[in-house]
């Protein structure tokens, strides 16, 4: 009767458990990619806190309100500047149209009739439209739609992501506060789970994250910064927001700074500007996305153990599966993966005779 009342016990107890652990996860499920957001940025600019928390005598938390404020303008920052560029050309466009609309197109341009295959027609059309100029609301017409739903969308997941990353930086302060004591939980309740290994998988885990911190996102800094450095030497307008696409193009080798410099280059070959197409095309091949094949291996191997093989198949299928933060999330649950299949094939070590059990 006994034995049966202990597991009606640890039934209950496990069910209430279960129950509770449902319960957290439901509260902390809409704050979940703001916390990962968060746990990844503190652990990239903890190297930085500690050396505040040295410089101010040990005060954790001005260290900390520090580095995060360093954070918040690092994030926030060249999303305004990007946004008011955004914001000059959306002006640009309207007062172009408004243009058009009163005053006629102009006379199509010289380097539209040397283009192959497509340039007579596109002449033809241009003209067509420049002889009825009424025509081009009832062309622009159909699109307003889509446009304004394009504009409400886009204006709500700014706000969403804007939100996101607030909720993100008030975590990263307390994480970066509190570093050192949930450290040790976390340490403490692994060694629970997997005894001694936790402290490996933890390592891993920590290498593994620097490795594509500074590997993938510090490589598509450079490239971004390289991109814009190129883009204003050939006077291209708008070259700091064509950087930052170039940024975020870069963080996925799958798609590659290519799909912004190419078209780039090209039209200024359509142009007839032939020096400066062909001196970016040069620049994309050699600096923008040959930068990627120097420092992104090295940045890579220097803090993570994980060939650049997984690394790259990690980063890429985490996008996939999980979104941006995949590229940080795949590459984790591939080195640790690859970890514990090494410590399970791992020969186990000969006991010493006359040991005690």
């Amino acid at each position: 009767m006994r034995l049966s009342d202990a597991r009606v016990e640890l039934a209950i107890g496990l069910t209430a458990l279960a129950g509770l652990g449902f319960g957290i996860l439901l509260v902390l499920l809409p704050f979940a990619s703001a916390l990962l957001w968060a746990t990844i940025l503190a652990y990239a600019a903890w190297p930085l806190h500690r050396r505040l928390v040295r410089l101010f005598g040990g005060r954790a938390g001005f260290a900390a309100g520090l580095t995060t404020s360093l954070l918040a303008l690092a994030l926030l920052l060249p999303l305004v500047l990007v946004g008011r560029q955004i914001a000059d050309g959306i002006l640009l466009l309207v007062e172009t149209v408004r243009q058009l609309l009163e005053v006629g197109m102009p006379p199509p341009p010289e380097w539209l009739f040397d283009l192959p295959t497509m340039g007579p027609y596109l002449v033809d059309a241009w003209n067509r439209l420049a002889e009825d100029v009424r025509d081009l609301p009832g062309l622009v017409q159909p699109w307003l739609a889509t446009i304004r739903d394009f504009a409400i969308r886009a204006g709500l997941t700014l706000g969403s992501g804007l939100v996101e990353l607030s909720l993100s930086l008030t975590a990263v302060f307390f994480f970066l506060r509190d570093g050192p004591g949930l450290v040790e939980q976390i340490r403490r309740a692994g060694e629970r789970i997997s005894g001694e290994r936790a402290e490996h998988l933890l390592e891993v885990a920590g290498s593994t994250v620097r490795g594509v911190v500074y590997g993938f996102v510090g490589t598509a800094l450079v490239q971004g910064a390289a991109a814009a450095i190129g883009f204003a030497l050939v006077g291209i307008p708008g070259a700091f927001v064509l950087g930052v696409l170039t940024f975020f193009t870069a963080l996925l080798p799958a798609i590659g700074p290519p799909l912004v410099w190419l078209p780039l280059a090209g039209w200024l070959l359509a142009q007839g500007r032939t020096e400066a197409g062909l001196f970016l095309a040069a620049y994309g091949l050699f600096v923008i996305s040959g930068i990627d094949n120097l420092i992104r291996p090295w940045l890579i191997s220097r803090e993570s153990n994980l060939s650049f093989l997984l690394t790259f198949l990690g980063v890429v299928g985490g996008a996939f599966a999980f979104g941006f933060l995949g590229i940080f999330i795949g590459p984790v649950l591939l080195a640790l993966g690859r970890a514990l299949l090494q410590d399970w094939i791992r020969p186990a070590a000969p006991e010493t005779p006359g040991a005690s059990p």
